[in-house]
């Protein structure tokens, strides 16, 4: 028989060529990349071994017998080793720690042993193949036993994929089932047309799409520093995650780098970020330095470690200038550090970012080249975060924000005459949701739009279907936020809302924060120019929390500057704070403005204000914020009493 050698060949380059580029750049020193080198190499003298046996048995002659054996032994024997190393593989991309344990040992590696028996004993038994006294050779019955290991092999390849489906990727998993349907669609096309060499194009192939896949260096490497990039450190701390293992991670935060690259360039802040690679370099050799974002290092290590010595060590380092073309670097650039061992409170490489951010935030609160360590109880907040997003996403789809009214008391009348709508987020899931908890969220992400356009809607339906001015209340005051205030056009839209409902503008007023004020002052004062001629007032909320000051409340038309409670509360156990508290009244009420305090609570805080002049009186004493129904009645009861 006349074997046809060519796609033996093709599969002999294809092999060398990914052995030669695989050689040829660094990779991490893994149980699974070593496993994969042998394998590239004994799949290369598979192929080597499969022609020289082609050969042999083609051209050898009845003399040259015991080449023709040599040659077709040494086939058997590394052409039956790929499939156990490939099963090997397989096992080495769940169990990255290089230790086979006893059962594995024995399901990976006896059957094979098994096989070699089975080849060595060939010239004796003819059990793989035989060579008869005219050098012909021949298949043995024994090969049936080869390919029967070999189909075992790919099912336990496949049965090591499907346990560990939640650890692996999709092209991990894609790699082992590619290389199970190549044999057993090759072999089986081989011994119907045994004369064709197929079994190695398939085994080359399935190397190449390895490589392509999950061993090409650039899909691991950070081109810009030459370290290891996010999806490296994603594969390796999730890996570890699943498999229990310890692990300790150091994230350095650069900062300062937008300063350089603009006096600098480009190119040399480059220059400076591939030293600070280098730098990380020297404590991370052994088990790796990823880039994890823009600014972001990670130093990862395979074990509980002693942070502050390399933490001080970094800290030391930035303390120092960083030289590029001659140029020393000691302006605007320092770090945040954040250190993370592992625990069995994170599930997820992402519960590990969003412990690195969080923790990343509250460094940035202390001093430069401070350091953090983190705590995984951070995730319970993330966790509450998410929670609440994804209730503030519904409410704002279902438009199932709800509005309170809170009662505001005029002394002068002795009656309700003004109210504030307050939203409330009350979900299935995890219930109510404060609103100091949920706004600050919804003005991060931006949905704080959203949900003040979906309040004043609602505030404009209730005084269209209630008409709260039959019961006294002359206005109804709305809280504008200062992402609102930044936004282009909010005033038209706004007022859009208003006019639909065809209700009186004198019944809105909108409440602003002195923050919003100082981050708004370009856009506030066409806002409320653009409000006042529509005969809408605003208000001036949580006066004297700090951010007070005289020439804030003269730079704007404020109608009611509402005092804080914490000026109210402050009264009952200092006599200066009241002092301080009766002066403020008197300044605001000089500069014409109305004075409402909130947080009113007793019956003497009432009497205290009353006494130094406050106009409106706000808080618990009075009414707590009440869902319609309830506003309603009170508002009842409200007008009976006059």
């Amino acid at each position: 028989m006349q074997w046809i050698i060519h796609y033996d060949i093709v599969a002999f380059a294809l092999i060398l060529v990914v052995l030669i580029v695989y050689s040829t750049f660094n990779h991490l020193n893994t149980f699974s990349n070593r496993v994969y080198k042998k394998l590239l190499i004994v799949s290369l003298c598979s192929v080597v071994t499969d022609i020289l046996s082609a050969i042999t048995c083609s051209f050898c002659t009845k003399d040259e017998i015991i080449i023709n054996y040599i040659v077709n032994l040494s086939h058997f024997v590394v052409q039956n080793l790929v499939p156990c190393l490939y099963c090997l593989f397989a096992y080495s991309l769940v169990y990255e720690t290089g230790k086979i344990k006893g059962k594995w040992f024995a399901l990976i590696f006896l059957p094979y042993i098994f096989n070699l028996i089975l080849i060595v004993s060939t010239p004796l038994t003819d059990a793989c193949f035989i060579i008869d006294e005219n050098g012909v050779y021949q298949r043995g019955q024994g090969q049936f036993f080869t390919y029967t290991i070999a189909i075992y092999y790919i099912i336990l390849s496949c049965g090591i994929v499907i346990k560990n489906n939640k650890v692996l990727g999709i092209p991990q998993r894609l790699c082992v089932y590619l290389y199970s349907a190549e044999c057993i669609i090759l072999n089986i096309l081989q011994l119907f047309f045994g004369e064709y060499l197929l079994q190695e194009i398939g085994i080359a192939f399935a190397m190449f799409f390895i490589y392509l896949t999950m061993q090409n260096p650039l899909e691991y490497m950070d081109v810009q520093t030459g370290v290891y990039n996010r999806n490296l450190f994603k594969k390796t701390i999730n890996g570890r995650i699943f498999k229990k293992e310890r692990y300790s991670i150091i994230c350095v935060q650069i900062e300062g780098l937008s300063y350089i690259n603009e006096k600098f360039g480009l190119h040399n802040g480059n220059v400076l970020l591939r030293q600070i690679a280098a730098f990380l370099l020297s404590f991370g050799k052994t088990n790796g330095v990823y880039r994890i974002s823009n600014r972001q290092f990670a130093i990862v290590f395979s074990k509980h470690i002693d942070f502050n010595i390399i933490t001080n060590k970094i800290i030391n380092r930035f303390n120092q200038a960083f030289n590029f073309n001659n140029i020393n670097v000691n302006v605007n650039l320092w770090s945040y550090i954040c250190c993370l061992q592992s625990s069995k409170n994170i599930a997820t490489v992402n519960d590990v970012f969003d412990i690195i951010d969080f923790s990343l935030k509250e460094a940035k609160q202390n001093t430069k080249n401070s350091v953090v360590f983190a705590s995984t109880d951070i995730l319970e907040k993330r966790r509450r975060e998410i929670e609440i997003i994804q209730a503030i996403s519904k409410a704002i789809d279902e438009a199932s924000f709800q509005v309170y009214y809170q009662p505001i008391y005029s002394l002068s009348e002795k009656r309700y005459t003004k109210m504030e709508a307050l939203v409330r987020l009350i979900d299935e899931n995890i219930g109510f949701v404060p609103p100091d908890e949920f706004i600050p969220i919804a003005e991060k992400n931006g949905d704080i739009l959203a949900i003040g356009e979906i309040v004043l809607e609602k505030v404009c339906s209730f005084i269209e279907e209630y008409h709260p001015e039959d019961y006294g209340i002359s206005t109804i005051h709305v809280n504008l936020s200062v992402v609102q205030c930044m936004q282009e056009n909010i005033n038209i839209r706004l007022m859009n809302i208003i006019d639909k409902y065809r209700i009186p503008h004198k019944l809105i007023d909108f409440e602003i924060t002195e923050t919003t004020a100082d981050n708004t002052s370009d856009s506030l004062d066409k806002i409320m120019k653009f409000f006042n001629e529509r005969g809408i007032n605003f208000s001036l909320d949580d006066f004297g929390t700090g951010y007070s000051n005289q020439s804030n409340i003269m730079q704007y038309p404020y109608s009611i500057v509402k005092i804080d409670k914490s000026m109210v509360w402050a009264c009952d156990s200092n006599p200066k704070a009241f002092v301080s508290l009766k002066h403020t009244v008197a300044m605001i009420k000089d500069l014409d403005m109305v004075v409402l305090a909130e947080g009113v609570e007793t019956e003497e805080q009432k009497e205290l204000l009353n006494e130094i002049g406050v106009e409106y009186l706000q808080g618990y004493y009075f009414s707590r914020p009440l869902p319609v129904a309830e506003t309603i009645n009170i508002l009842k009861n409200n007008i009976s009493k006059n």
